[in-house]
């Protein structure tokens, strides 16, 4: 019932992925590992997976991701089946999205408008590390978002013929996440975080100019939209404005301290 679409370069990492897959997961599924060594961008190998793929619900995952939540693939094809307006699940994402062109996490300034949490693994300690995004006490099972993390994303056919991976904006392996949720957003589908679905990844994520370039291709395509907040969130347009500047503010006082200092 479910396509898992991995982009794989690492035969360790798919091998231990696709044991924790077949262990969890708790329905039918097909594995659909699209051999990359740089040959495809990420949205490229994503939407290849697509046209192989035969079942009704799509998870993009990365390959060095281990699942530790049973049955984890029929709680999240009822959650889709309960509410149709259902177009897109990840494990953390965020309420608010700024123009500035950034991550899903943003500013400290939108801190308190992200949801969900993961462990990740930290190369300096070795050992993975619970990160919870969420500072309210009272933590929403499922809640709702405008962008989720790239590290899983699980979406349904009828939205995936609606909305792909533009692997002629972005060619490499940054923005893809962003851009797929606005689209899902936009479209008018709901984009939630659920927080029983609990991931350890091996890695911190990679925040190099690469990963800027692709977050200014997606603002700019985006620009017209944005700033954005869910239909949940109270939010005033001149609260919207006010915390949008505040983002933009943050990340150019950052970019002009980081040039003086190198300098």
């Amino acid at each position: 019932m479910i396509s898992v679409i991995v982009s794989t370069c690492q035969p360790v990492l798919l091998q231990h992925f696709s044991e924790s897959l077949s262990q969890t997961i708790g329905v039918d599924y097909e594995l659909i590992a699209i051999q990359n060594n740089a040959r495809y961008s990420l949205c490229e190998a994503y939407n290849i997976g697509v046209e192989q793929a035969k079942y009704e619900f799509y998870c993009f995952v990365h390959e060095d991701v281990l699942f530790k939540t049973t049955n984890w693939g029929k709680r999240l094809i009822s959650i889709m089946e309960t509410d149709p307006v259902i177009g897109l699940i990840g494990i953390a994402g965020n309420k608010f999205k700024s123009s500035y062109p950034s991550a899903w996490g943003q500013s400290p300034y939108l801190q308190k408008f992200r949801r969900g949490h993961i462990f990740q693994k930290s190369t300096e300690k070795n050992e993975y590390i619970h990160r919870d995004f969420d500072e309210n006490p009272i933590k929403k099972e499922i809640d709702d978002v405008v962008c989720i993390d790239g590290v899983f994303i699980f979406s349904k056919k009828e939205v995936i013929q609606q909305c792909r991976f533009d692997e002629k904006l972005l060619t490499g392996f940054h923005g893809y996440d962003m851009d797929f949720s606005l689209q899902v957003f936009f479209k008018g589908y709901r984009a939630i975080i659920d927080r029983k679905i609990v991931l350890y990844h091996a890695s911190f994520g990679n925040y190099d100019k690469n990963n800027t370039v692709a977050n200014r291709k997606v603002m700019k395509k985006w620009r017209s939209k944005l700033p954005v907040s869910t239909k949940d969130t109270d939010l005033s347009k001149i609260r919207i404005g006010f915390l949008d500047f505040l983002n933009w503010k943050y990340f150019l006082i950052t970019a002009l301290k980081r040039k003086i200092t190198k300098k």
